[in-house]
């Protein structure tokens, strides 16, 4: 008899078990399951379906001795740890009323019933623990044979005759403990494969959300606002996903689409379809299936007929400002696969967004300290210059002419240049624009030598060399009163070290701690001293020496470190900026 009971349990946990694979490969269900905050609708559902389970076990049990062996427990259990209070309690009552109303009379009708509901509301109470993960097999099987003598003991304190009561606990007991304690792990683990799949299926798509923003993070490095950027991104989405289209909109209008074929064209030339508009709005994905029947058809574009609308906000500094979306067809299972990668995509996409309006900030403020450097020139040199010009009108017209042309063009070409990153040869022709003019005020007292490499062909800030070589004019005076200057580049390891030397007094020894302490006056050396530690670290600064004999102020330029922060200039064979 005890072989015959535990194989029919054992058959009812089979049926049950198939029943739970059943229902985890319907998508409504799935999605009550994965539900994060249930509703009373999705709570109701849940209590239905678990309830349903619960009376199936009573159905298929075998009666013994006026009594019937089933596998109610299991139902009603899993309910509780599963779908939380609501539904343990839900799936209960269910299966307790329709277990009284089956055998209306029957001596153990009651205490069935009673314990059904006690099953089901110790499932309820360890939902918590469950959902934790603090509940394993060892303890599910030990919670289950726990519920399972909590059923022995009420069949013993309600059903009557008492001496049929301990008859048919003695007899059905033990193989109910064990088998239904065993069937718990197992209907439990086959939901448990839900849980494991959308861990599965969230991690894959993730892998290629990310795979995809790798490949399109060149592309979002100028915002929006470069539609070509934007069409290589969209481009790259189609390629790596079964949509049949991708959009990138801003809040008004498509700037970016591919895929879809000539039908889907309109998409570009309308107002844009919901449920972009929507998404952008309320800042969530939003998604919208689109049939013959449906009220929110787009009759612009009737293509849209059968398939599927899945949008997601693109975010700047908590503020909308776009969209990415994708058209799929419509088919009959979930589209929570294409909504997470979109989701996802769209979340990495605004985080490139963010990065690259701080890295435009960052361009706008480096070519404000150029421009704050560029408007330093200094009015004393100009108030000696003119002097100086207009000294030598009388002596030599010629001469003042031809002053009078290298200053106009060293300004255009001081005030005008708008690029932050220039070729060696180019900055050191403004410096020689700049030396004919000293040369005129100083004459034979002011000698300048170069010493340049050979070859040498670096990029390095714009307006950076000047500021030393009028710092070298300044300081640089030596007992006779003349002005020696030396300015060198040449190449030192991976690095073209760039020096301005002088031979005169030596740069005042506040001037030098001040700039070091990052708080000299003005923009000048100390400018100079920021500009290159922003762009190559806090040892790319200036090194300053100072002895008896004279300064030397030097500075690293690493060859092939190159950052473009400007327009790229036309460099003429003489090596100016044209």
């Amino acid at each position: 008899m005890v072989d015959s009971m535990l194989f029919n349990l054992l058959l009812n946990i089979g049926l049950l078990v198939l029943i739970a694979t059943m229902l985890t490969n319907l998508p409504p269900v799935r999605a009550l399951l994965l539900e994060e905050k249930q509703t009373f609708r999705s709570r109701l559902w849940l209590s239905l379906i678990f309830g349903m389970v619960s009376i199936c076990s009573t159905y298929i049990g075998v009666p013994i001795q006026g009594a019937i062996v089933n596998t109610r427990v299991i139902g009603v259990m899993a309910a509780g740890l599963l779908g939380g209070p609501y539904v343990g309690v839900g799936a209960a009552l269910i299966g307790g009323i329709h277990r009284y109303l089956f055998d209306i009379g029957g001596f153990t009708a009651v205490s069935c019933a009673l314990s059904t509901i006690m099953e089901g509301a110790i499932g309820a109470a360890f939902s918590r623990k469950f959902k934790a993960g603090e509940i394993g097999g060892g303890e599910l099987f030990l919670l289950t044979a726990v519920a399972e003598m909590g059923q022995m003991a009420i069949i013993l304190l309600v059903a009557r005759p008492y001496s049929a009561a301990i008859a048919l606990v003695e007899k059905i007991s033990l193989p109910m403990i064990l088998m239904n304690s065993f069937g718990m792990m197992v209907f439990i683990g086959v939901f448990n494969r839900i849980f494991l799949v959308e861990e599965s299926l969230y991690g894959e798509k993730m892998r290629i959300a990310l795979a995809i923003a790798e490949k399109s993070l060149p592309h979002l490095r100028n915002g929006l606002h470069s539609r070509e950027d934007m069409a290589e991104a969209v481009r790259i989405i189609h390629r790596s996903t079964d949509c049949e289209a991708v959009m990138i909109t801003d809040a008004k209008e498509v700037l970016a689409k591919v895929g879809g074929g000539g039908e889907f064209e309109a998409l570009e030339h309308c107002p844009l379809i919901a449920p972009i508009p929507d998404s952008i709005r309320t800042g969530n994905a939003l998604m919208e299936i689109y049939t013959a029947q449906g009220d929110q058809r787009e009759l612009f574009c009737p293509a849209l007929e059968g398939n599927v609308v899945i949008a997601a906000p693109l975010v700047e500094q908590d503020k909308v400002v776009g969209s990415l979306a994708i058209i799929v067809k419509k088919r009959w299972h979930g589209y929570k696969p294409h909504l997470i990668i979109v989701t996802e995509l769209a979340r990495l996409f605004s985080t490139q967004l963010e990065l690259s309006d701080l890295d435009y900030q960052r361009r706008l403020r480096k070519r404000a300290e150029l421009r704050a450097l560029q408007n330093q020139v200094n009015p004393h040199f100009l108030y000696n210059i003119l002097n100086t010009i207009s000294s030598v009108c009388r002596e030599n017209p010629d001469r003042a002419r031809e002053l009078l042309l290298t200053l106009s063009l060293y300004y255009r070409q001081t005030l005008a240049n708008e690029q932050y990153m220039i070729r060696l040869s180019t900055e050191l022709y403004q410096v020689m624009n700049y030396l004919k003019l000293e040369q005129a005020r100083f004459e034979e007292k002011l000698a300048v030598e170069f010493d340049i490499e050979e070859e040498l062909d670096c990029v390095l800030p714009s307006f950076i060399l000047q500021p030393l070589v009028e710092n070298a004019v300044r300081y640089g005076v030596d007992k006779r009163g003349f002005r020696i200057i030396n300015i060198s580049a040449e190449t030192k390891e991976d690095a073209a070290v760039i020096a301005v030397t002088d031979h005169g007094s030596g740069i005042p020894d506040e001037v030098v701690r001040s700039l070091k302490a990052g708080q000299g006056k003005g923009v000048g050396l100390l400018n100079v001293h920021k500009r290159l530690q922003s762009l190559y670290g806090e040892e790319g600064g200036l090194q300053i020496t100072v002895t008896e004999n004279g300064s030397r102020v030097a500075f690293r330029i690493p060859l092939g470190k190159i950052e473009d922060l400007g327009e790229p200039a036309a460099i003429s064979a003489q090596g100016r900026a044209v």
